[in-house]
């Protein structure tokens, strides 16, 4: 990804703009090998003891992202990415959120401006997240473009870590351009582009009405003194081949604080299973 000796020009970045881009950040060998492994759950709904993927809105999320094979564990726990991530939260960093995510055009979806530092749990009753900002929280999100992208990629607002309201999870346009936001468009960039950004920067995926699709990687990067996340599923036939940084980035020992998002409402399911069903 990058070298040791490249972290200390990163932070200054980091702290200055709130990102960084990192070009092929990751190599041809393995983006082919996780696009191999994934394909096929990206293509078939998990449903009925079926694995695949969980769909919200118009994308689909990899289901037990992790357990469909070492690389990408791999992917997730750079070591370089990591000591970035603990050099800018000032502390030992674990895995909060994942999701490795396929997105579809959409004429009418349109993702919201949004900060990440945040603490979710999720209510069985009501079978919703709950959210509750959380000011004092600072660390790292990636991510890695798996697919060329075009239109539709990340958006962000430089230096917005710097004066955004850090108990404020949305934004609308007007509050941006009263704080004269620069906004950064991350598009034509080629797969194995990753971003790091400092996740109280404002950001969001840009709208897009046309193919070709996009398929990215998301880690949060949360210090030690951030609740544990989500939960993490691993494959027994990879657990003896990780390092004791990766199993403790990946949460090992510890319970998660919420379930993996998303999760699907019962209309959302019970159209699925109509959809598979008449399929088949």
């Amino acid at each position: 990804m990058f070298s040791t000796e490249q972290i200390s020009e990163h932070l200054e970045t980091l702290r200055a703009d709130g990102f960084i881009e990192i070009e092929q950040g990751f190599t041809e060998a393995e983006l082919a090998a996780v696009n191999s492994i994934i394909e096929r759950p990206l293509n078939q709904l998990t449903i009925n003891g079926t694995r695949g993927y969980v769909q919200q809105s118009n994308i689909r999320y990899l289901f037990q992202t992790f357990t469909w094979g070492k690389p990408i564990i791999d992917l997730y726990t750079k070591k370089s990415v990591i000591d970035l991530a603990a050099a800018y939260s000032g502390e030992d960093v674990h895995i909060s959120n994942h999701r490795i995510y396929r997105s579809y055009p959409s004429r009418r979806k349109v993702m919201h401006w949004h900060v990440d530092n945040k603490i979710d749990t999720f209510d069985p009753d009501k079978r919703q997240f709950i959210t509750h900002q959380a000011p004092i929280d600072k660390g790292l999100i990636m991510i890695a473009y798996l697919s060329d992208v075009h239109e539709g990629g990340t958006q962000m607002i430089k230096a917005s870590h710097k004066w955004g309201k850090f108990d404020k999870e949305s934004w609308s346009e007007a509050e941006i351009n009263a704080n004269d936001g620069e906004i950064v468009t991350f598009n034509n960039r080629k797969a194995g582009t990753v971003l790091l950004y400092d996740y109280r920067v404002i950001h969001r995926a840009q709208p897009y009405k046309y193919r070709p699709l996009r398929t990215s990687l998301f880690a949060q990067y949360s210090p030690t003194a951030m609740p544990v996340g989500e939960p993490i599923y691993l494959s027994s036939q990879d657990i003896n081949l990780l390092t004791d940084l990766q199993k403790r980035v990946l949460n090992f020992g510890a319970s998660p604080s919420t379930e993996n998002w998303p999760i699907g409402s019962k209309l959302q399911n019970a159209l699925d299973f109509c959809r598979y069903f008449f399929r088949e």
